[in-house]
């Protein structure tokens, strides 16, 4: 078996042989190019979609994956399929100045013929600008996709197509909507019927209807300003994941940057190891695995001592005061995911009573039919707020990569890291700075 076929089969050593052979020999490779696109794929580990971001997650290394690709393309500059892969490791390793560079070079050099091509280039440029705060220009950038790719098509759409369509949509929809055009973001969706039935477009507009209709949470009369000694600080721990040490040094950093005598506790299904300061709530009889046990924090009996809670995924690093919780307004408060139109649940602020119908409303029918959490919170509450970007971020979607020095100069105070790299991979910049 050749050691390209031991990689595909996934042998460890064979990578690790692999490495070695590249680094200290590369002279004695005879295929070197298709040794590099293999070690690729072995390190993004790419499956195929998940109902779980389980344990296996963490084997992902798309450092390794994007030395890799830099390799490549420094040898066939001319694969434009290769380079938008490129592109998406840079925008993937949070590397969104550079993956913009290498997208217009790329626009430049791709023929007026390849539309498809074209069309995923611009529409990655406008993912990549919309994330980095450009809405404006990421808006405008999606007129073109749309215009340009509906005028090539005609007026009759194949599945892929209304697809394509409906992703451009949902995302141009969800710009109007987090900047607070919600008219705006309804008219564009009604406006092409072709795509009204695809999920991502669905729920934009089913939001957009929603915040017209009723304004956020945060407006309502009846909201109130967050009590920092009347809040709960919670995350999960559930499963094999994460180990004791995830809670601990988020406890250590909620502790370091947020004032008031508030309380932190973590849902769990095994306490052993987690710092006895931290209060404990036993999950171990919760029904749901995976991202799904997050529903125990919206059951009414899930003993809270406050109403209002404050929920961080364990993956998360604090770097800045956060105090700004004190100015916020609840309701219910989410994050939007940095590229996909949609809820991301790494960072939530509610008011349980608000909140209650995330898990009162939930069937065994919504487990089979939804992928995870997320899906759900979208879909039961549409019109609610979502985090300013300056101080939650996403790690995904933040600038200046892992560079300490511009890190003040962001507004960030927190960053999540829903995907990889985790906090415990990343060994320099501000990350291990925070994460102790």
């Amino acid at each position: 078996m050749s050691l390209i076929e031991r990689i595909q089969a996934g042998d460890p050593d064979a990578v690790q042989e692999a490495e070695t052979l590249l680094r200290d020999s590369p002279e004695e490779v005879e295929d070197s190019f298709e040794l590099r696109r293999v070690l690729v794929k072995n390190y993004i580990n790419w499956k195929g979609p998940r109902r779980d971001a389980g344990v296996s997650d963490l084997q992902r290394d798309t450092e390794s994956a994007l030395r890799h690709m830099r390799a490549l393309h420094a040898v066939h500059p001319d694969m434009h399929g290769l380079t938008h892969q490129m592109s998406s490791l840079l925008i993937e390793t949070g590397r969104h100045g550079e993956a913009l560079r290498v997208l217009e070079d790329l626009l430049e050099a791709v023929p007026e013929k390849k539309l498809g091509l074209r069309m995923t280039i611009l529409e990655t440029i406008a993912k990549v600008l919309a994330v980095q705060g450009a809405f404006d220009r990421a808006a405008a950038m999606y007129e073109k996709v749309f215009s340009s790719a509906l005028a090539a098509c005609g007026p009759t759409l194949d599945e892929n197509q209304k697809a394509f369509f409906g992703s451009v949509l949902a995302r141009l929809a969800r710009i109007r909507v987090n900047t607070g055009d919600y008219a705006e973001a309804v008219r564009v969706i009604e406006e092409f019927p072709h795509a009204i039935d695809l999920t991502p477009l669905n729920n934009t507009l089913k939001r957009a209807r929603a915040l017209l209709r009723d304004g956020p949470p945060s407006q309502s009369p009846d909201a109130r300003l967050v009590a920092l000694d009347q809040l709960t600080v919670a995350c999960v721990k559930h499963g094999t994941k994460y180990g004791a040490d995830y809670v601990n040094r988020l406890y250590a950093m909620v502790r370091r940057h947020l004032p008031g005598n508030w309380r932190f506790v973590c849902l769990t299904d095994d306490p052993e190891g987690i710092h006895p300061e931290v209060g404990i709530i036993d999950i171990s009889n919760n029904q749901f695995q995976g991202w799904w046990a997050k529903l125990a924090l919206f059951d009414p009996q899930t003993p809270f001592a406050d109403q209002t809670v404050l929920y961080l995924d364990l993956d998360t690093v604090v770097v800045g005061d956060m105090g700004f919780i004190a100015d916020l307004k609840v309701g219910f408060y989410v994050l939007e995911h940095a590229f996909n139109p949609g809820y991301n649940s790494s960072v939530m602020l509610f008011d349980r009573t608000f909140a209650a119908p995330v898990f009162e409303r939930f069937t065994k029918s919504d487990l089979d039919r939804l992928t995870g959490d997320q899906d759900w919170l979208e879909e039961c509450m549409p019109g609610i707020d979502t985090f300013k970007r300056e101080p939650v971020r996403i790690y995904k979607s933040f600038e200046p990569d892992l560079d300490s020095a511009g890190l003040a100069q962001t507004g960030a105070k927190i960053v999540t890291f829903p995907t990889v790299p985790k906090p415990h991979q990343i060994s320099h910049g501000w990350v291990p700075e925070h994460w102790r």
